[in-house]
């Protein structure tokens, strides 16, 4: 009944929180799903090579978006900015293989936690890439989180793992993902970005992975086959939580990552992180997460 009217509406009231709860069980589910596709990984180290994983997984998002290409054809291929979807591929192309060959080196919740410090490079390469402002509280969050980066390397140890560097290499080249996107987001559908992601992956990886490449054990298949449906699975579920709620809502349950990680970690590697790596968490979520709320309220300002 409409008290205004004394009427029926002949619909219920809708639950405003029913879309944001939505959205947060979508984005916890997307965070399973990026921590089983390194589990997988992990699963598959010193058995495959990252070469052969990275055409796995390029392979899976190709078939991710397989139906919908068979159903609108030419129209998801259409594009107006060609070469920038050359970029972003290749952004994914160079950032899988180097962060699958970090997961496969480091324990899972150290791996988890330096993929984090992409938010950090993209604030650094806002300005020049974007024409961004970057005012003084998030290079000061930045700064932060990469001390929190040489904490996690140990540095009252005489040796760094090597694989830290490319970890951080990695996700620098997750920050040209992030960039790249925003850009292409402007014009393109979001099938459409989807789609040349795994035509550039998949065109890149098969040359390389072409002589190690082995017909695998029935096990490693498996794993493969999980590991290339979990990534772009886990990708669909993200996208559609932006699409229900606010990123400030969205955005902070991707660091449970680090929390799903440290668990599988410990149950199926006997892989406990060590103070050093607690500590540098700390700091490195924490910038990474006021990184991001403070971009949202930045965003929700300016529209």
């Amino acid at each position: 009944m409409d008290r205004s009217t004394g009427r029926g509406t002949g619909t219920p009231p809708r639950d405003p929180t029913s879309p944001i709860i939505k959205a947060a069980g979508l984005a916890l589910a997307a965070a399973v799903l990026f921590t089983a596709e390194v589990v997988f990984v992990k699963l598959l180290a010193n058995t495959v090579p990252v070469t052969t994983i990275m055409l796995a997984r390029s392979a899976g998002q190709i078939a991710y978006v397989a139906p919908l290409l068979a159903r609108r054809g030419a129209m998801l291929l259409r594009t107006s900015r060609p070469l920038l979807h050359l970029a972003r591929g290749t952004f994914s192309l160079v950032c899988w293989g180097l962060y699958y060959w970090s997961f496969q080196r480091l324990d899972l919740a150290t791996a988890t936690v330096l993929s984090f410090t992409s938010v950090m490079f993209v604030t650094a390469l806002a300005g020049p890439v974007l024409g961004e402002i970057v005012r003084w509280r998030r290079w000061t969050a930045t700064i932060v989180g990469f001390l929190g980066v040489v904490l996690v390397a140990k540095p009252l140890e005489l040796r760094i793992d090597p694989a830290i560097g490319i970890a951080l290499l990695s996700a620098l080249f997750g920050s040209g993902i992030v960039l790249t996107t925003k850009k292409l987001s402007a014009t393109e559908r979001t099938e459409t970005i989807l789609l040349y992601i795994g035509l550039v992956t998949f065109g890149g990886s098969l040359p390389v992975a072409l002589p190690g490449l082995a017909v695998p054990e029935p096990w490693q298949a498996f794993w493969l086959v999980l590991m290339g449906v979990t990534g772009p699975a886990g990708m669909h579920l993200w996208i559609n939580a932006f699409r229900l709620a606010d990123a400030t809502v969205v955005s902070p349950l991707g660091y449970t990552r680090l929390l799903f990680s440290t668990i599988a970690g410990v149950l199926l590697f006997n892989e406990v992180p060590d103070a050093w790596t607690a500590a540098g968490a700390v700091l490195i979520v924490g910038s990474a997460l006021y990184i991001t709320l403070r971009e949202a309220k930045v965003a929700r300002a300016t529209a």
